[in-house]
């Protein structure tokens, strides 16, 4: 009974935890004089996502409820980021990236594994987009709780503290989330199921290939936003933490209309509408370098969040749902995140990483203008691409989007 406020607190505490740590750490690194491994942060974050989310998925589909993997993933990583400042404050840049390679091998499976959790007690299509709601609450109210408007910590190396003790009482929370156990326990374990193939197989359709390689594209943008954007503000005299809370406020706004559109427009003019927001707001960010009024151009490319997150990637979490057959939709979202949060990452992160540490040397306005005006161009130039591909390429056609009947209580 109650599963879905248990669902809806559990998605909260989802994205608290990330928000705590992964929000701002460029702006972190900035601060201590890191920026210059801000990409290759995220490009160890990108390795650990590719080896251990189908992994985990794997685990969850054959051995162990979801939950407890989940609690016991994140009562570990706590300790891990606990332990992150230290490296910070004393310039171990091998050290850190190598801490923080942990920190991804555990944190990053329990986001698909949320997501299935989650797809297991409901209905995808008409909940999942109120759910994921609500881990966009708790992204916005760890980014107030950082902000110079409360704890003012989001440039310090407290944000891994506080993530740390979130991340212990989640982990406690998981084991009351309602059960799930393993969708395919009593199936003969078989070498093509400890190499996660069943999911691989996915591959063989090729609208989902086509969707899965616009993801695998569009992280260029989307990194060179969430790596980036905690430097590039600070350098506007913008903090961070305060200002990023208006893009997720849209997140929750158009979060709450995405089931609907699924339902009339269906997935690819959906996905299509959110591949255009990232160009947009990518030309948007790189006028603002430039401008006198750049508070109002700032402030226009976070506005954008909800189309650019919501339209696409959890369109795309919802699509791949769909396609995914009920013994490997663990696996399923797993293989998603690896595809984008892995070697999407790991790319993007590399790419954006080395134009950034090339592009933008100065640290300071009116120097740096230019430098990140031209810094923005570069992934508005890849989302133009990744929009005029998915376009002609992708078709929806054979994925029906009327509701299940299922059980949502």
């Amino acid at each position: 009974m109650f599963k879905l406020p248990r669902l809806l607190v559990m998605m909260f505490l989802q994205y608290f935890v990330q928000g705590a740590w992964n929000m701002v750490i460029g702006a972190v690194l900035a601060a201590y004089g890191l920026k210059e491994i801000v990409g290759s942060t995220y490009s160890m974050l990108g390795i650990a996502t590719i080896i251990s989310p189908l992994f985990v998925g794997m685990i969850a589909d054959r051995f162990i409820a979801s939950q407890k993997v989940m609690g016991i993933l994140h009562i570990i990583n706590a300790g891990v980021l606990f332990l992150l400042p230290s490296f910070v404050v004393n310039h171990n840049e091998s050290g850190f990236l190598m801490m923080i390679f942990i920190v991804g091998l555990l944190f990053y499976p329990t986001t698909a594994l949320a997501n299935s959790v989650s797809f297991r007690h409901i209905d995808g299509v008409k909940w999942f987009p109120i759910v994921r709601v609500f881990g966009t609450i708790g992204f916005m109210t760890v980014g107030f709780t950082m902000g110079d408007k409360v704890l003012d910590i989001a440039k310090t190396t407290n944000t891994f503290t506080l993530a740390a003790g979130a991340s212990v009482l989640y982990g406690l929370y998981c084991f009351t989330l309602p059960n799930t156990p393993p969708s395919a326990k009593n199936k003969k374990i078989s070498m093509r199921e400890i190499l996660c193939l069943d999911a691989l197989s996915l591959f063989k359709d090729k609208y989902f290939s086509i969707f899965m390689f616009s993801t695998f594209i569009l992280m260029i943008p989307k990194t060179a936003y969430s790596a980036y954007l905690p430097v590039y503000l600070p350098v506007l005299n913008l903090d961070p933490a305060t200002m990023m809370q208006i893009a997720i406020a849209t997140e929750v706004i158009f979060m709450v209309f995405l089931s609907f559109l699924l339902g009339r427009f269906g997935f690819k003019k959906v996905i299509l509408f959110g591949a255009i927001s990232w160009i947009i707001r990518s030309l948007i960010l790189s006028q603002a370098a430039v401008s006198d009024h750049y508070f109002l151009y700032i402030v226009g490319a976070l506005l954008l969040q909800g189309l650019c997150w919501d339209f696409f990637f959890t369109a795309g979490d919802i699509y791949v749902d769909k396609k995914a057959g009920p013994g490997i939709k663990a696996q399923a979202q797993g293989l998603r995140f690896i595809v984008s949060n892995g070697f999407g990452v790991f790319m993007a992160a590399s790419v954006c990483g080395f134009i950034n540490n090339r592009v933008v040397t100065e640290k300071a306005m009116p120097a740096a203008a230019s430098q990140w005006q031209e810094f923005w161009i570069y992934p508005a130039i890849v989302a133009v691409v990744v929009t005029i591909g998915f376009w002609i390429f992708f078709n929806d056609k054979d994925v029906l989007m009327k509701p299940k009947e299922e059980a949502n209580s």
